[in-house]
């Protein structure tokens, strides 16, 4: 059973996040480029089965780009929030200064923190040391995290985690499936003009690019910012109720 974990690991397999954050971007990165597959390979072999082949190197190669998908996904993170994580959502709600909630709002968050980390991020903010505040802000989000990791409060925030990796390394990994996208349309035109190749695929591969587009520069980059703010709103309702359950117990 140990080998078996440590495998699925090292395929990005073992749990739900690296399934979805991971394996799955990988995956619909490589099969972009099915139809300009498909079209080179029609005069050989029947087009179904390229699909199903298609799909199986797809999986092959997605498991080695989800390797690269985090690392990836990190880079365009640092580009919607090039302070991080000082800037993200979960560390920008507990700010003095931003205005997304209420002072009433951070003060009951403040004490929940207070009680469930023991950082006083109220103290941190009289202090009036800009820098003392923002890493007490960082503690305490990690303290967080840490807490709430194995209890049954997390459930909701564990989803939410894994939607925000997925939204991230997917377009993180946009100048791959945006070449693919392209390298497959121009491939399935090509062989469609010289070498009598089936006009379905260049439709389907002209479809997927002008997707791959829209996703790629309209729908994505608000899409991370979206599920980054899932996040945030789950990791404190998460924190709140872990609170009130062990106050009742208190």
């Amino acid at each position: 059973m140990g080998g078996k974990a440590s495998w699925l690991s090292y395929l990005n397999l073992s749990d739900r996040y690296e399934r979805k954050a991971r394996f799955f971007p990988g995956i619909l990165s490589i099969m972009v480029a099915l139809p300009g597959l498909a079209a080179f390979s029609v005069a050989y072999i029947d087009g179904f089965n390229v699909i199903l082949s298609g799909v199986g190197i797809g999986a092959i190669l997605g498991v080695f780009i989800s390797h690269l998908a985090s690392a990836f996904g990190n880079r365009i993170q640092k580009k919607f929030w090039p302070r991080w994580p000082h800037d993200s959502p979960t560390n920008k709600y507990l700010h003095p200064d931003n205005n997304l909630r209420s002072s009433q709002q951070k003060s009951i968050w403040y004490k929940a923190i207070k009680h469930l980390t023991g950082i006083d991020i109220e103290l941190a903010v009289q202090q009036n040391d800009s820098g003392n505040l923002e890493a007490s802000i960082n503690d305490a989000i990690s303290r967080l995290r840490y807490r709430l990791r194995e209890t049954s409060y997390a459930d909701r925030l564990k989803i939410h985690n894994a939607d925000y990796g997925f939204a991230r390394n997917l377009t993180g990994l946009r100048s791959l499936w945006l070449t693919l996208a392209a390298g497959s349309s121009l491939a399935c035109w090509i062989a469609y003009s010289r070498m009598d190749g089936r006009m379905d695929f260049c439709l389907y591969s002209t479809i997927i690019l002008l997707v791959a587009l829209l996703l790629a520069f309209n729908i994505l980059p608000a899409y991370v910012r979206d599920k980054a703010n899932h996040y945030a709103e789950s990791l404190f309702g998460a924190m709140m109720e872990l609170d009130a359950d062990e106050r009742r117990k208190a």
